[in-house]
Formats: C-alpha cells, structure tokens, sequence
C-alpha cells in the first residue's frame, strides 16, 4: 500500500485523531487530579555473595550465573508471604496498640465496615502477638483469624497490597539488595522498609539453624557408615595377608629352571645308563654260550656295594622331600654317589677279565644289576622332578590370582577412604556453619521518612496518555487500511485488476444536488461537483473518440454504480448536441425504467425485418426529462434476455436505430451472479465495466476479471467509481 496513500487517509481523519488525544488527555489529568502525595524510603541489605572475608584451603572460581540465581532466591524470600506476614502481623499490631501513633488514619467509610465495629482489640492482639512470635500465618478457616484477615485490609497491610507497593531488587553490579517502599505517611514507609529487612533476617536465621540441625544429623550418621565400611575393608586386607606376590612369584621361577635342569640332566644319565645295560645284556648273552663258569668271590663286596647304592638313594630321597633347597643334603647325596662309583671302579678292577671282552662274568653281572638299579632310581627321580615342577606352576596361578585380589581390595580401600574424607569434610564444614556461619546478611541502610514527597509525574503521565491514544489512532487506522481489500485508487485498480482503465468517477450524493445541476449552475463550484463533471466530460471524449455508438455497461457485482453513470454519461452527451437511446436490459433490477417512468415494451416488442421501421417504434420511446435523452424501459424479472426476448426483438435492429439516434446505451447485469451481460454482448460494439472503489477483489470477481481481458478489443476498458477526491489522483 503507498505511503502517500496512508499519510492521507490519516489526514482524513486527523479531528478523530485529535479530539480522542485530548479525550486521553484529560481523562488522564482528571484521574491524577487527587493524586496522593507518596512518601518513599529506601533500606539496604548486604550479601555477602560477591565478597567474602574467609579463608579458603583452594581457590573458587567466581560463577555470575550462581550469584544471580542466589540474588534472585532472596528477593524472591523478601517478598515472601512469611516474610511480608510477619510485617504486617508488626503493622497491625502497632496500629491496635498505638491507637494514638496508628500509621494509617481510616477514613469514615472504612470504619463504617462491619469487621471494623464488631472487632475485639484485645482478642485480635492476643492472635496476632501469638502468630507473630511462632512466625505462622493466618488460616482463613479460622472464623477469628479470618475477621483479622479483612481488618488488614482495610487498612491496607494485607499480603497483596504490600506485595504490590513493595520493591526490592539487586543494586546493579553490587551485593547489595534495595527495598523500597512508598506510602502516603513518612514514617510507616521507613518502619516497612526495616521491618522487612528484619523479618528476613529473623526468618533466614531460623531456617538456617534448623537446616543446618538436620544436615549435621545426616552427615554424621553418613560419617559412622562410611568409617565403618572402611574399617571393614581394611580388616580383609589384613586377614588376606600383604605378601609381595612379584617376590613369591621370582623365588619360584628360579626353582623351576632349578629343577628343569636338573630333570634333564636325570633324563640323559637314564638314557645312557639303559644303553649301557643293552650293550652289558648283550655280552652275557655271549658269554653264557661260551663259558657257563661263575664265581662267587665277590658276594661280600657286593653287598658293600648293595649297602652304598641304598645310603645314596635314602639321601636323594631325603634331598627331594626338603624341597630341594637343603645344600647339605645334596652335599650328602652326591658323596655316597661317588663313593658307589670309586667301589664298583675297584671291583671292576680287581675282577679278572675274559678273553673276549676282559670282563668276567661276575663284573658284567654286576655290571646289569647296578645299571637297573640305577635306571630305577634315574626314572623315580624323574618323575620326583616332574611332580615338583606340576606343584611349582600350580603354587605361581594361586599366587597370580591372591595378587590380582590383593589389587581389588586394595582399590576398595582407597575409594572407601575417599568417600569417608568427603563426607568427612562436608560434616566439619556443616559444624563450622553452625558455629560461624558462612553467610554475611546484614542491613547496611536503614529507611529514614522521607521531608519532600515524591515528585507525581502528572505532566509525563498526561503527555504519554495522549501520545499513546495518538499512536494507538494512527496504528488503528493504518491497520484498518491494510485490513480493508477494496480498490481505493487508480494506482491500486492497476495493479490488482490489470484492465484498461478508460475513467474515473469520484463519490458524490445525488440526493443533495441534482444531476442537472452540477453541469447547469455556473454558480456550482463546490469541490466534489465540480471534479464530478470534469471526470464525465473526459468519459464523454473516450466514447467519443472509440468511433463506436453502441455500448454495453456491465459489472462483475451489483450496485456498482452501472445506472448513475449511464444517466450521467447521457446527459453529458446530450449537452454535446447528441441524442442518446437508453435501453433498459436490466431484468433482475429495471432501476432505469422506474428513475425515468419508461414505458416497459422490450420483452414485448417483436418485428420481422420487412415491417420494421425506425418511424414505428418512436411511440415505444419514452422521452426523458433530460434533453436529447430517451428510454425504452423493461418489465423486468429473474429471466435471461435470450428466454424473454422474442426473434425480431429490439435488439436486432440496434445498427438501424444507431441513424436516428447517435449513442445507444445499454445496461446488462452482474456478472457474476447472472449471465444476462453475456448473452448482451453480441448486441454491442463494446463493453465498459463499472468497478466500484469501495469493493475487494475475490475469486469471483477473478474469473470474471479474466473473461473480459479475453473479451479483448470488444472491451473498451473499466471505469472506476465511488473513488474518494482525495484518491484520485494516487
């Protein structure tokens, strides 16, 4: 929408404008006219939030949001219904005890109050003394507490009025809190203020004290069962034992390389020896062909020898069971060893040797007995080895998996410690707090009355009344404008409907002037008339001009002006010397037949084209008051002229009349309720839409939009109606 088109429509409405700001105006000076005068105080409290004196075993970073969330907690605690209760218990209490000193003076409609005729002094100051000392609230299904309910508020000290007046907010970038309050007496705004202050402090001190009570009594019952479960954990550290397992775990490592070794080498001694007893078996086994002699000489050494192989293997066996640890014993085992092998070197050598081999038989018999032996006792040491070495890696996965317990009972403990010293703290910060509290709550500023009243602002409250109602207008009727879809201007016709626009028609009121007058009177100069009869003269010249003399006048909607300006278009023809036909083709609405008293003959009027003459229907044609006009009127009707009007009809012979008479106008109905129009239109040289500037533009009014730019050069354009002077030319 233009700005110029807004900025004037606001001018038209300037006096609305004006006359309802100075309406705002002075309702707002007569209401602040017995303004009270407001007398206000203005106490602090300090934090202690920001700051602090203590001293800190860490440093703690500064959290802004924390601080403003804990400022916003106590204002919040300031305006509370305890807090404000406690104050207006005090308030109450002065003013009953005081009646000489009250705060509040009531006025004599108030004491006319019921609750205030019926009061017992005594009783009320007896309730509200016992409230005010336990710090509880009035119930207001106590009959008694709820007559001192209303009696707190007639004279103004109940929860909501002083919730109302009470302000109390942060001191930017301070830790101090503001508490403000404004009254018509001096004195009670400084008593309010301090009161407040004093009922928080009062209230803040004995809720901490007895949360702290209770934090004190669950930390320490938190303390007792985490040092018990400490000491639990502790005491299966101690029955599990704390034994190195790394240690353990390398004496055992070395053993079995000991007994590895020692396994290997018992197993080449076995080997060697069963090869030896092949080699002795297979000798014997020669010998007993050739020589079947044996001597018995040497019995008494071998059971000398018999002897020493039993003492070595008792000492091997005594080595063994010891763990194999006991170098004396293995000392012991390998003397008796080597005495066995210097005795049975001696016996080889004092026996006498064959030819063959230069052993006996004796020697080789001995020979075979101390190999077996020998075997036996290299496969029992074996397999002592081999089980030694089974029990050594059973005894390493026993002393891997009592390590890897050890390690989890010990993270036990340290995390039990941890939990313990937590809460440990937490319970010896709490006992601190009750003794010295953390908190710093103290009222720096006490309210003092105030000498001058508070300035009452009438001059900025009447300037922004006005202001605001001049705002509110000018916001209203823009918003009017934006609402309203109509086509108001020529810019805005162009745009929207995108049709040839052959003219403008401004608003005017025939029932005050005459349509003669306003092209007769040269005394006429009103500004609307005048503007009306400029504006036909230039529809007169494009009819003119078109070269055509048949016109149809349509719409796409009804009482778009159609009739008004084919009236007027006709009168102003008839002041150029022409003669104009009107014809009524209007059936739904026959508005030109009744204006001018027309003689209804169309629907009946028929003629075959060798009977027709132009001479014969001059006694169908009513001559109208205006000069040089004429009119054949309808009887009208809900028909369609191709249902009503019979073949040879009046419309037939158009081009005939159009040599008697030189503009022939015609008047079909709307087009989007009826297709009258259309059926006329075969009839006319060309179309002309009436639009009216006070209507929007639908969907309807689309479809019929485009059936008349289709209508191409048949159409000779749109004119636009009802536009307001001020419009026309935007």
């Amino acid at each position: 929408m233009d700005l110029i088109y807004l900025f004037k429509s606001l001018m038209r409405r300037k006096w609305f404008i004006i006359i309802s700001t100075l309406m705002a105006v002075l309702a707002a000076f007569l209401l602040t006219l017995e303004q009270e005068k407001l007398y206000k105080s203005v106490a602090q409290i300090a934090t202690g939030f920001t700051m602090s004196d203590q001293v800190k075993l860490k440093e703690e970073s500064f959290n802004i949001y924390e601080i403003d969330v804990k400022f916003n907690n106590v204002i919040e605690a300031l305006k509370s219904p305890r807090v404000l209760g406690m104050t207006s218990y005090n308030l109450m209490l002065h003013d009953l005890e005081n009646p000489d000193k009250a705060f509040r003076v009531l006025s004599v409609e108030d004491k006319k109050n019921n609750i205030y005729r019926q009061l017992d002094r005594a009783k009320a100051i007896t309730i509200l003394n016992k409230k005010y000392n336990e710090e509880q609230l009035l119930s207001s299904y106590d009959p008694e507490e709820r007559k001192i309910q209303e009696l707190l508020k007639i004279y103004r000290y109940d929860l909501e009025t002083l919730r109302y007046v009470l302000y109390a907010g942060r001191v930017q970038r301070t830790d101090f809190i503001d508490i403000q309050y404004r009254s018509i007496n001096p004195e009670l705004s400084a008593y309010i203020v301090n009161q407040v202050c004093t009922e928080y402090l009062r209230n803040y001190e004995s809720s901490r004290n007895q949360l702290t009570v209770q934090n004190i009594e669950t930390l320490k019952k938190l303390v007792d069962q985490k040092r018990d479960e400490l000491d639990a954990k502790i005491a299966n550290i101690k029955v599990m034992g704390t034994l190195d397992v790394s240690v353990e775990s390398s004496s055992k490592l070395e053993q079995i390389s000991n007994f590895e070794n020692r396994l290997a080498d018992e197993k080449s001694l076995n080997n060697s020896a069963l090869l030896t007893l092949q080699q002795i078996n297979t000798r014997l086994s020669e010998m007993s062909k050739s020589n079947s002699q044996t001597s018995s000489s040497t019995s008494a050494m071998n059971t000398e020898l018999t002897t020493l192989r039993t003492q070595m293997n008792e000492a091997y066996s005594d080595y063994v069971n010891k763990g194999g640890n006991d170098a004396t014993l293995y000392a012991k085992y390998q003397t008796l060893k080597n005495d066995y092998k210097t005795k049975l070197t001696a016996m080889a050598s004092a026996a006498p040797t064959t030819a063959t081999g230069g052993n006996t038989l004796a020697d080789l018999q001995q020979k075979k007995s101390d190999l077996e032996l020998q075997v036996k006792s290299s496969a029992q040491n074996i397999e002592a080895y081999e089980q030694k070495i089974r029990q050594l890696n059973s005894s390493m996965g026993a002393a891997a998996s009592r390590g890897a317990n050890n390690l989890a009972l010990q993270k036990e403990v340290e995390l039990a410690q941890q939990e313990y010293e937590s809460i440990k703290s937490r319970y010896d910060a709490a006992v601190n707090n009750k003794v010295a509290p953390m908190d710093n709550f103290h009222q720096i500023l006490f309210g003092q009355p105030a000498v001058e009243p508070e300035p009452s602002k009438r001059l900025i409250i009447i300037a922004l009344a006005g202001m605001s109602m001049l705002v509110f207008c000018c916001i209203a009727i823009i918003f009017l404008e934006y609402v309203d879809l109509s086509i108001k201007t020529p810019t805005q016709f162009m745009k929207v409907l995108e049709l040839k626009l052959l003219g403008v028609v401004n608003r005017i009121h025939f029932k005050h002037i005459p349509l003669e007058q306003i092209f007769t009177d040269p005394h006429l100069k009103k500004h609307n008339t005048a503007i009306f009869r400029e504006l036909l003269r230039k529809l007169r010249f494009e009819m003119e001009d078109s070269g055509k003399k048949i016109f149809l006048f349509t719409s796409a909607k009804p009482r778009e002006g159609k009739s008004t300006i084919i009236k007027a278009l006709a009168y102003s023809l008839s002041l150029s010397k022409k003669s104009v036909l009107i014809i009524d083709t209007q059936f739904p609405n026959n508005s030109l037949t009744r204006d001018f008293g027309a003689q209804p003959v169309l629907e009946s009027f028929s003629s075959s084209v060798e009977d027709f003459h132009a001479d014969s229907i001059k006694q169908l044609v009513t001559e109208s008051p205006l000069p040089g006009v004429f009119v054949i009127g309808c009887e009208g009707g809900e028909y369609t002229p191709s249902e009503i009007l019979k073949p040879g009809n009046m419309l037939e012979y158009l081009k005939t009349l159009t040599h008697q008479y030189d503009y022939i106008l015609m008047e079909g109905a709307a087009l989007n309720d009826r297709s009258d129009s259309k059926e006329l239109m075969k009839y006319a040289e060309i179309i002309i839409a009436v639009i009216s500037a006070r209507s929007s533009v639908k969907q309807t009014d689309k479809e019929t939009i485009i059936f008349l730019q289709n209508l191409n050069e048949k159409l000779g354009g749109a004119i636009l109606n009802f536009v307001e002077p001020e419009n026309i030319d935007i």
